[in-house]
């Protein structure tokens, strides 16, 4: 009897097996790349071959050492190309590269727009009333007395803390280029903040890089880790991404390396930054940055920033550009010096990550791109 019951099982096994051999196949699912989700352009609401006579130009030199260009609508990657061309890793010539999906890159001063971005998740929560706080509060290692006592971290973040600063009128090639300076000082934190003051806090925008440094020292005695330590665990852990280099001088007081513009990562994960600031700080269903932070740190705080406002277009949130394209949606950009670019476009469903090799260079190609890539919809 039991031989039967075991013939009886494998005659109806081969059935069934028979029987699902002869259905349809699952539909298949959307292909993944590096945690991320892959999509048509043309399903994005994209002309494809509009989108690749950009890329054909970029080739011919039209937007001179462009690197990549990536495309993200609604949580899908629609659009990724790489080039080659002349690259640096943080001032220190590479030579000829051709790149590629693992290629780590240089993103100069989108640092600032992470190292923002950490100081949301290390704020944990009620951010109005600290950002309104002295930023003196927050280094208790540093004296209070004195006019610089009442520099807000708002005004921080904002780069309007009025410190007497000399970034935006020499080149970073000249030692005498105060965030240059900084890198070799002992406390960056003390020396941007013990500056005198030469505007009234809150009254003036001025770029500096030491503002961003002020911030990462904040990061790390909020979170008693460095930025680096604490973006593995909080931001780029949960995003999965594995390989970066942070840069900076290693003599600082707190271990930190640059804030302003040490980061390297590759394109696919930088946009896995944007995405998050697209989709109100989740990425793949998962809080990862507080929705509020996201909100008031991509708000334009400051609306017109003198000659860099490029004729009003863009103003400045909390270490993000924010710009309102003529006749355009609104952008919420991160900027690197030789035309990095993030942006982030909500109206559009849209990331643009573009990563170029002009260094010290003052063309705007990445902006003639994303005009390019928005004209292609």
């Amino acid at each position: 009897m039991g031989l039967c019951i075991r013939l009886l099982l494998l005659v109806l096994f081969t059935i069934v097996a028979a029987t699902c051999s002869q259905e349809d196949p699952p539909e298949a699912n959307p292909l993944k790349v590096n945690d991320w989700t892959t999509g048509n352009p043309a399903d994005a609401g994209f002309d494809e071959v509009a989108l690749e006579k950009i890329s054909a130009e970029i080739e011919e030199g039209a937007f001179p050492n462009t690197h990549a260009l990536l495309i993200e609508h609604d949580g899908q990657l629609v659009y990724e190309r790489y080039f080659s061309g002349t690259d640096d890793r943080w001032g220190e010539p590479l030579g000829h590269r051709d790149f590629n999906s693992e290629s780590l890159h240089d993103l100069r001063s989108i640092s600032k727009s992470v190292t923002a971005t950490l100081l949301g998740i290390a704020l944990k929560g009620d951010f109005q009333q600290a950002v309104e706080r002295p930023v003196l509060e927050y280094l208790p290692r540093l004296s209070r007395e004195g006019e610089q006592g009442s520099i807000t971290l708002h005004q921080v973040l904002t780069m309007t803390a009025g410190l007497e600063w000399n970034e935006m009128d020499v080149s970073y090639t000249e030692e005498t280029n105060d965030e240059i300076r900084l890198y070799s000082v002992e406390d960056p934190a003390k020396s941007v903040l013990t500056r005198p003051i030469e505007f009234t806090p809150g009254s003036t925008w001025y770029y500096s890089g030491g503002l961003s440094q002020v911030v990462a020292s904040i990061v790390t005695e909020l979170t008693g880790q460095t930025i680096q330590e604490y973006a593995r665990e909080k931001l780029f852990g949960p995003l999965g991404i594995e390989e970066f280099e942070w840069l900076g001088p290693g003599t600082w007081i707190d271990n930190n390396p640059s804030a302003m513009s040490g980061l390297r990562l590759k394109a696919r994960d930088l946009a896995k930054i944007g995405s998050v600031y697209l989709h109100g700080g989740q990425w793949k269903g998962q809080q990862i940055v507080p929705s509020d932070w996201v909100r008031l740190s991509s708000m334009r705080h400051v609306q017109e920033i003198g000659d860099w406002s490029m004729d009003g277009v863009w103003g400045y949130g909390y270490q993000w550009w924010v710009g309102d394209l003529p006749d355009g949606p609104r952008v919420v950009a991160g900027f690197g010096n030789g035309n990095q670019r993030l942006f982030i476009i909500p109206e559009e469903e849209l990331v643009i990550t573009i990563f170029a090799g002009e260094y010290n260079r003052s063309e705007h190609h990445s902006e003639r791109i994303l005009e390019r890539v928005l004209k292609a919809r």
